[in-house]
């Protein structure tokens, strides 16, 4: 089985293809389970460091060959491989130098599920009485964890980078947003122009040293509630941006991590049980009607409710409503 690809022009340097090779080969070992297969594409002594590194799990390094088969074995044994279905390495630098080779390439990988990944990556190769063997490897694990669940990753123009199964479902179901030629877009002009207006917002912010002044400067991490507009039934489309690994992640169900910030809002506004259980579902996007049904209390009183809630936020909209409480850090 062979999941790895390099789609570049053909490499003419016979000891250029020979390293690709050996990168290739240790992939596709990785993936099939294969320890005796994959040990074989390693310097095996003291030198030998693996480094791996995402936002979401940190960095983790195993330092000389022991450690490193010592780790990779129990990684087999669990079956906790990665399962890639397809692997393209992009961009790939080759510099030869004393018996060494020092490579870099991004990887575009789709795994089981359609989950999409890339990664940032560098191999130090040794040559030896084997041939060309690894020595170093370092990764980059680009949005791994928030490509998962209903969040989509775009780029600054919107372009769809990554759409996962949970967010396909989402998205066929959402009332704002839809794709179109490969780019997210609202349903409407006027939603649209809402969409578009945040996605330029949160592109500014795609470098790493923008993002990290915008939260040094308001003391959090950016993320934009997106109020699209109100939907044929009463309720409310809406979604929310968050910026990560320079891109744009947009969230159709912002309020499935609610809780937390509910739970301030509470403290903030005083809000009753009763008020914050509305308030839920205000946030998922639901009429006040279907909100009544699902608490199973009568539509006069969820008007109540809102009324109340509407006097101690400040606000005299469901729209803007929705705004107060998903920017509550």
């Amino acid at each position: 089985m062979s999941v790895s690809g390099t789609p570049s022009e053909p490499r003419r340097d016979p000891e250029d293809a020979a390293i690709m090779a050996v990168i290739a080969r240790e992939t596709d070992t990785f993936v099939v389970r294969d320890f005796d297969g994959w040990a074989a594409c390693w310097v095996q002594d003291a030198r030998t460091r693996l480094i791996s590194a995402s936002a979401a799990f940190g960095v983790t390094v195993q330092d000389g060959w022991e450690a490193l088969a010592s780790y990779m074995r129990g990684v087999f044994a669990a079956g906790a491989s990665c399962e890639i279905l397809s692997f393209e390495r992009r961009n790939v630098s080759v510099t030869r130098t004393g018996g060494f080779a020092f490579v870099s390439f991004e990887g575009h990988g789709v795994h089981r599920g359609g989950r999409h990944e890339r990664t940032f990556e560098t191999r130090t190769l040794e040559q030896g009485p084997q041939g060309w063997l690894i020595l170093h490897a370092a990764f980059v694990l680009s949005g791994a964890v928030e490509d998962a669940g209903p969040r989509i990753a775009v780029d600054g123009r919107g372009q769809v980078l990554s759409l996962p199964e949970g967010a396909r479902a989402a998205l066929a179901g959402h009332p704002g947003l839809t794709i179109s030629q490969g780019r997210l877009r609202a349903r409407r002009p006027a939603w649209d122009a809402v969409l578009q207006e945040g996605l330029a917002r949160a592109a500014g912010l795609h470098g790493f040293c923008q993002h990290y002044r915008f939260t040094a400067d308001h003391g959090r991490q950016f993320r934009l509630p997106l109020v699209l507009g109100e939907t044929a039934e009463g309720g409310l489309a809406v979604c929310m941006l968050f910026v990560r690994d320079g891109m744009t992640f947009v969230d159709l169900q912002p309020g499935g991590d609610f809780d937390a910030r509910l739970d301030l809002a509470r403290a903030l506004y005083g809000l009753s049980e009763a008020q914050a259980a509305l308030a839920r579902h205000v946030v998922g996007g639901q009429s006040l009607t279907a909100a009544a049904r699902e608490l199973g209390i009568s539509v006069n009183t969820a008007r109540t409710h809102l009324s109340r809630i509407f006097e101690k936020t400040g606000v005299q909209s469901q729209t803007a409503l929705v705004r107060t409480l998903l920017s509550i850090v």
